[in-house]
C-alpha cells in the first residue's frame, strides 16, 4: 500500500475507544465535534495590509493528547475557487510557525465541502499530529489532533474518535448557498446599511472616524466611501452640496450625469461627474440623500482610464445601499 494513504489511514482503522465528551457547536460556526472535555477558547490577530486577519480557536490539551479546532477569518473574502492556494499558503505558514517533517498528504470530503490534510511528525516533541483544512463559505476551518509517535494504539485512538466527530452542521450543508452568503458583508450607520461583496472590496483598516467608511477594491482599481449622518442638511439639492466639497481638493470638477432612484418612496439622488486631482481624471458615480431618514453621500470613483472596466462593480456596489423609512420596511436603491 502507498505509504502516503497508509498514514492517513492509521487513525481510521484503530478501534475507537469510549471516552468522555463535550459537544462543540458554536452558533455562527459551520463545524461541530466531540471534544474529550471543556475545550478552552482564544483569539489572535494578525495585521495584513487589507485589515485583521482573525483567528478564534478552541483546544484542549489533556493526557498528552491536543485537540483544537480553529477559525479563521479575512478582511478579504477569499474565493472558493482558489481554495487549493489557500490551503498550501497555509500549510506553508503552519510549517513556519511549528516546524515538523512532513509524513503525508491529502485530500479529505466534508460533508459537500472538499478539504487538504497533513500528517506530521513534530520531532522535537516526539509526537504526530494530524492537521486538516477546509473552506465553508468566508471561514478557513482548521481541525487538528496531536499524540504521542510511540503510542499509535489507546491514545491515538481518541484522537481518531475526535476527528472522526468533526462534522458540517445542518444549516450549512448547501455550499452553494453558504458560499454566496459568505461573500457579502455590510456597513450600517443610524438608518443606512451597505451590502458589498467582500471578495472585490475591503474596508481600508485605517477608518476611525464614526459615520465615515471608505472601501477599497482588491485590485485598487476603485475606491468609494460612504459618509452617514443622523440629521439632515438644510438644502434642496445634494448636488450642490456634493460638487461644491469636490472643488474644495479638485483641479477641476465637471458634471456629466444626474438623475434619480425611487425605492419605497425614498428619493436618492444619482451624480456621475469627473474630477481631476493631481493631473489624473478621475469618473464619480455616486447616489445622495438627505431627508427624514438623516444624509448620506456615497460614491465610488476610478481613473477615467480605468472606470469602463469597474463601472459594473461601482454600479453594485452603489445599489446595496439600503435606507430605513419611518414607513417600515427598509428601502433599497436597487430594489432587492
Amino acid at each position: 500500500m502507498n505509504p502516503v494513504r497508509a498514514a492517513f489511514l492509521l487513525l481510521a482503522a484503530i478501534p475507537a475507544q469510549a471516552m468522555a465528551q463535550s459537544h462543540f457547536a458554536e452558533a455562527d460556526w459551520a463545524l461541530q465535534a466531540d471534544f474529550p472535555a471543556a475545550p478552552k477558547p482564544d483569539v489572535f490577530r494578525k495585521p495584513t495590509e487589507f485589515g485583521d486577519q482573525l483567528t478564534l480557536r478552541y483546544y484542549l490539551e489533556q493526557g498528552g493528547l491536543r485537540f483544537m479546532v480553529a477559525r479563521f477569518t479575512y478582511p478579504v473574502v477569499p474565493l472558493a475557487r482558489a481554495q487549493t492556494s489557500l490551503y498550501q499558503s497555509s500549510f506553508e505558514e503552519l510549517m513556519k510557525s511549528r516546524p515538523g517533517e512532513v509524513k503525508g498528504k491529502g485530500d479529505f470530503a466534508l460533508g459537500p465541502y472538499q478539504g487538504a490534510r497533513l500528517l506530521i511528525e513534530q520531532k522535537r516533541e516526539k509526537t504526530l499530529r494530524e492537521v486538516r483544512l477546509v473552506l465553508i463559505g468566508a471561514s478557513l476551518y482548521v481541525v487538528s489532533a496531536e499524540w504521542p509517535a510511540g503510542d499509535p494504539g489507546g491514545m491515538a485512538a481518541e484522537c481518531g474518535q475526535f476527528l472522526r466527530s468533526v462534522a458540517v452542521r445542518p444549516e450549512y450543508a448547501d455550499a452553494r448557498v453558504i458560499e454566496d452568503a459568505g461573500r457579502w458583508r455590510e456597513l450600517e450607520h443610524g438608518n443606512f446599511k451597505l451590502r458589498y461583496d467582500g471578495t472585490r472590496w475591503y474596508r481600508d483598516p485605517t477608518d476611525n472616524e464614526s459615520g465615515v467608511f471608505n472601501l477599497l477594491r482588491v485590485d485598487r482599481l476603485a475606491e468609494a466611501q460612504l459618509i452617514a449622518e443622523d440629521t439632515p442638511v438644510p438644502t434642496d439639492s445634494m448636488e450642490t452640496v456634493v460638487l461644491a466639497s469636490a472643488r474644495e481638493t479638485a483641479e477641476s470638477v465637471a458634471l456629466k450625469k444626474r438623475g434619480r432612484k425611487t425605492r419605497n418612496g425614498v428619493s436618492l439622488e444619482e451624480l456621475e461627474f469627473t474630477a481631476r486631482v493631481d493631473g489624473v481624471s478621475y469618473v464619480n458615480h455616486g447616489y445622495f440623500y438627505t431627508g427624514p431618514a438623516g444624509t448620506l453621500q456615497l460614491r465610488a470613483w476610478s481613473p477615467d482610464k480605468t472606470y469602463a472596466g469597474v463601472a459594473g462593480d461601482i454600479t453594485e456596489l452603489l445599489d446595496g445601499l439600503a435606507i430605513k423609512t419611518a414607513a417600515g420596511p427598509t428601502a433599497t436603491a436597487a430594489g432587492r
